[in-house]
């Protein structure tokens, strides 16, 4: 990997350590993934790996909640969790000479948080506000729709966080059983970025994870997602709103399939590049009046599990039938003639220009680097990937659409005024 002062190492209990290197600043990044997002809820509980991962923050064996707070403003870092798709994360971001006390916190929190139950309820409060803040959201509520669509059947389904339902249900033992099941060191990525050499996080890692066993632990395989075989349509009324908000979706690829750089620059042609880029925006947006917002994306949400195709467009309810016809020109357009070389060499330019921005931070070049250790990313990686787009021709944008987008069996999603919500 071209990425000066990287190492990796894995410890007999299946725990890796990634490190690289930078001493431009007295920073570091300290990262603790765990590979157990909302991929590992039991059906029956939404919402569970996210508050358990908010959680973590709230004591260990060692550190109660105020000494964590503590601990991180004397060091003048920040803290900060997170539960995705298929992973949970601790990032910890703080002064080199802090180092030490910032990998025993995040061991601590990741093998011997407490869950403390005076601090469940609380924590449980604050993400039934948030569902409740998120539901006057009309983007969340159409992708959440999409969601429940592609992902039937799987955990995926459920809003991250859960339903009011789900979260009503779960109780203190159920995190604390979420964690003895799912949190363990073959599942954990450890990855240190900034001014700290390998040698000294690999001795700081051996001592407070080294030794670390977790005999209960098993990974749930949730059932893997199909394709949809027929055309769906979904309609809710939002009070008081004067937009539609339409997505049109299916079911996308995983991370690792051959054809991502190919589709990566079918994205940047169709819809998630800058306006002047992308068709989509430009021609309903920006020439047609169609859409205060619109975009579509295939690449972005994918992982393990197929993400999705996504087309959105924010619009007037008299504009509403026209805007959704025009998404689907643009994209029948695509799949029936490619994209212009114009089109084709504007993408490409974007992708290979913004593509050196993904490691302006040792946040940044951390995620790369669990990107690249999850879906073995060429070792040279860095290097390679504007070659990799710049190889991509107007007949492979042309081949990949036509493969990946389906223009008959997909789901329509309609959010908006009632008066709007029907044809």
């Amino acid at each position: 990997m071209v990425l000066d002062g990287f190492q990796r190492r894995v410890w007999n209990n299946g725990l890796v350590l990634l490190t690289c290197q930078n001493d431009r600043l007295p920073v570091v990044s300290v990262n603790a993934f765990v590979l157990a997002g909302t991929d590992q809820n039991p059906l029956r509980q939404p919402g569970l790996a996210a508050l358990a991962s908010r959680m973590l923050e709230e004591g260990t064996a060692k550190y109660r909640a105020d000494d964590i707070s503590r601990l991180v403003e004397d060091a003048g870092g920040n803290l900060s969790t997170c539960c995705q798709h298929e992973l949970t994360g601790i990032s910890l971001h703080l002064r080199d000479r802090d180092l030490p006390e910032g990998l025993d916190l995040a061991a601590q929190m990741v093998s011997r948080p407490t869950f403390p139950r005076q601090r469940f309820g609380l924590e449980r409060e604050k993400a039934l506000t948030r569902l409740e803040a998120l539901e006057d959201d009309p983007q969340v509520v159409v992708s959440n729709l999409l969601n429940r669509e592609i992902y039937r059947g799987g955990p995926l389904q459920f809003p991250g966080l859960g339903t009011p339902a789900s979260l009503r249900r779960l109780q203190i033992e159920d995190i604390r059983e979420f964690h003895r099941l799912r949190y363990a060191p073959e599942n954990t990525v450890v990855v240190v970025v900034g001014n700290a050499g390998h040698a000294q996080v690999a001795d700081l890692v051996d001592r407070r994870l080294g030794s670390w066993r977790n005999g209960r632990f098993r990974k749930s395989r949730p059932p893997v997602p199909r394709r949809q075989r027929a055309p769906r349509v979904r309609q809710r009324v939002l009070e008081g709103r004067e937009q539609v908000h339409v997505c049109l979706g299916h079911l996308g690829v995983t991370r690792d399939h051959p054809d991502f750089y190919a589709l990566q620059v079918m994205d940047a042609v169709l819809g998630s590049g800058p306006g002047f880029t992308s068709r989509i925006p430009r021609e309903l947006r920006d020439r047609r009046g169609l859409a205060y917002a619109t975009y579509s994306d295939l690449t972005g949400s994918a992982g393990r599990y197929p993400g999705r195709f996504l087309a959105y467009i924010c619009t007037s309810p008299s504009n509403r039938d026209a805007a959704v016809s025009g998404l689907m020109e643009e994209i029948e357009s695509l799949i029936e003639d490619g994209p212009t070389e114009e089109e084709l060499e504007l993408a490409r330019n974007y992708l290979t220009g913004s593509f050196v921005f993904g490691f302006q931070s040792n946040a940044h070049v951390a995620r790369f680097l669990l990107t690249a250790e999850r879906f073995g990313l060429d070792p040279d990686f860095i290097r390679r990937y504007p070659d990799w787009i710049r190889a991509v021709d107007a007949e492979e944008v042309r081949r990949v659409a036509r493969r990946h987008l389906d223009t008959v069996n997909f789901t329509t999603i309609i959010a908006g005024p009632e008066y709007a919500s029907t044809r």
